[in-house]
């Protein structure tokens, strides 16, 4: 909060921003002196003599700030704050292989919280491998729900194919505040077997494997599909209690066992302003 920009100001109190102690994000009994460290620094008066009530008029405790999230944790709504800006980005899918393993799909990102709308955004789906039904599938991209400005679903990766040496390619994160990744390039093999790419944060789809081998005057040539770019979503909010306990999960990349493209971790953002 700020406190008042006219009328008394109190050292304790239970009065909203007319409280030092309050801004100060102590208890409304709290022992409190005009040269404590913290007070001074909210009047912004260094030394010296301290005006009261006028050096606190309009000041206040809260500092903006943002923090990115590529692990889970927690994040506290800070006293002071006017607008909250969260952002979920779910992680991508892996690209198909070249021979018999589908990609996995990648983990979903999750904000929730006392007073929010609970914001998932799933993972990418996993490039199909080269075995299945040509040409072969891509992965599809994740859903995304809770956010009250934006749910976008991740787009899809691209499809590799029979008698075609190159895999699919991996699906683009979505944009947000950030770009989103760059999804990974399909494999061309002009001999052997050859790994998709892998994407980056955040989001993006990893690419499908390709193979070009010959065995007993047989050639065997196809690519895995790429991987699916994770879900995206967004909230603005202006209601969240201070002291709120946001609980972050960030989706991550699930690398399988065959040759297609590892999909990039999600990632979550929350802005205080």
């Amino acid at each position: 909060m700020t406190l008042n920009t006219s009328g008394p100001i109190s050292l304790g109190g239970t009065g909203t921003n007319s409280s030092i102690n309050l801004e100060l994000g102590l208890s409304a009994t709290a022992q409190i002196s005009l040269n404590d460290a913290n007070v001074r620094t909210l009047a912004g008066v260094a030394s010296g003599a301290i005006v009261v009530p006028t050096d606190f008029y309009g000041k206040s405790n809260f500092t903006p700030s943002t923090t990115t999230f590529t692990a889970s944790g927690t994040s506290t709504v800070p006293s002071g704050y006017t607008t909250a800006t969260i952002e979920v980005w779910g992680a991508g899918g892996e690209g198909g292989a070249s021979a018999s393993t589908n990609g996995s799909a990648g983990g979903a990102s999750s904000v929730s919280g006392t007073g929010l709308t609970t914001m998932t955004s799933n993972g990418g789906g996993g490039g199909l491998a080269a075995t299945a039904p040509f040409p072969n599938g891509a992965g599809t991209g994740g859903t995304a729900s809770g956010g009250n400005t934006t749910n976008t679903t991740g787009a899809n990766g691209g499809a590799g194919g029979n008698n075609t040496d190159t895999g699919g390619t991996g699906a683009n994160g979505t944009n947000g505040s950030i770009s989103g990744g760059t999804g990974g390039a399909g494999a061309i093999a002009v001999s052997g077997s050859v790994a998709g790419g892998d994407a980056t944060a955040p989001g993006a789809g990893g690419g499908g494997g390709a193979r070009n081998i010959t065995v007993m005057c047989s050639t065997t040539i196809n690519g895995g599909g790429g991987g699916g770019a994770g879900g995206y979503s967004k909230t603005i909010i202006t209601t969240l209690a201070p002291g709120t306990v946001l609980t972050v999960t960030v989706g991550l990349l699930v690398n399988g066992v065959g040759n297609g493209g590892a999909g990039a971790d999600g990632r979550v953002i929350i802005a205080y302003t």
